[in-house]
């Protein structure tokens, strides 16, 4: 009997931190419960001298890159030889900066160490899906499979890791989406030279740290106005340094006018979406606040998001 195994990785957002992470800074990033990649995997009998590697997304074969990235998996997990057919769908849009590519790395290093058997932890999740990611990424930081991988709030630097979050309360965030697409690494070039200015870019280290501190702050306190400040002080930053598109200006300019405390571009930005911060309100406030942004937006998609208060481990 072939047994077929389903494994799943979420989206994320970052708080506090795009681009500044590449270069030393503290980041802080959450889930994306609701927005999940989804594989099935089952094992399928081959000849062991011609691997077997079949792999379809939403019902269409995939490309030969990621071919090669599950590949790349199955070595990572010491599977020399993968016979497996792996089937999967997703929720999380693709190119706006919510992790789709680290929620496909961790999803098929789930799938293939559970189709063999493999023990894998959160943190060597994170360290081999961060491998996997260079292939779209060239140099990924690691944030982002942090979080996919644990599924919490985590404050991360490139050299230190990641730590757990503590979140008091519960929080309403909507995801606006622009639209607009742009690659990650022409992103990263463009703000380099914000960042890599050699008399200011330890300043500019230095305030992206003190924001990711008090982004860490205001979610262990239920400091919703705390956040809202280090949001939007995040969100000028990376507008000065060019991250920011016309569209995802008049996006910002409609949440704020709606009363949305904070709002700020996800990922590299040059498009992909804006996460507005809501107000601490009831559920059916927060259910007319929303109403009235989508008024705002017009056609543009909006997408609630509520983040769950969350102990430490």
């Amino acid at each position: 009997m072939v047994i077929e195994r389903r494994y799943t990785a979420c989206a994320k957002t970052i708080l506090v931190g795009e681009h500044a992470v590449v270069y030393g800074a503290d980041a802080v990033a959450m889930p994306l419960h609701d927005m999940r990649l989804e594989l099935s995997v089952r094992q399928e009998s081959h000849d062991t001298n011609r691997p077997l590697l079949h792999i379809e997304l939403g019902g269409q074969p995939v490309s030969p890159q990621l071919v090669e990235v599950a590949r790349e998996a199955a070595r990572l997990l010491d599977i020399p030889n993968p016979g497996l057919k792996i089937a999967g769908n997703s929720s999380i849009l693709t190119g706006a900066g919510l992790g789709s590519s680290a929620a496909l790395c961790v999803a098929l290093l789930r799938a293939m160490a559970g189709a063999y058997g493999r023990e894998i932890s959160n943190e060597d999740l994170a360290r081999l899906a961060n491998q996997l990611e260079q292939a779209f990424h060239g140099t990924p930081s690691g944030l982002d499979t942090n979080v996919v991988a644990h599924e919490r709030v985590i404050g991360f630097t490139r050299q230190g890791g990641s730590r757990p979050v503590s979140v008091r309360g519960n929080w309403q965030f909507a995801l606006i989406d622009s639209g607009e697409r742009c690659a990650t690494n022409i992103m990263i070039e463009r703000v380099a030279p914000w960042f890599r200015n050699p008399e200011t870019s330890q300043r500019r280290i230095d305030r992206f740290n003190g924001l990711a501190a008090s982004a860490i702050n205001a979610l262990e306190s239920a400091n919703h106005d705390e956040l809202a400040r280090a949001m939007n002080d995040a969100s000028h930053l990376l507008s000065e340094a060019g991250a920011m598109t016309p569209v995802l200006h008049e996006l910002r300019d409609a949440a704020m006018a709606s009363g949305a405390l904070a709002t700020k571009l996800t990922g590299a930005g040059g498009g992909g979406c804006l996460l507005a911060l809501l107000p601490a309100q009831d559920p059916e406030g927060a259910k007319k606040f929303l109403n009235r942004l989508d008024n705002h937006l017009g056609a543009r998609p909006l997408i609630p998001v509520t983040l769950k208060g969350t102990p430490y481990p």
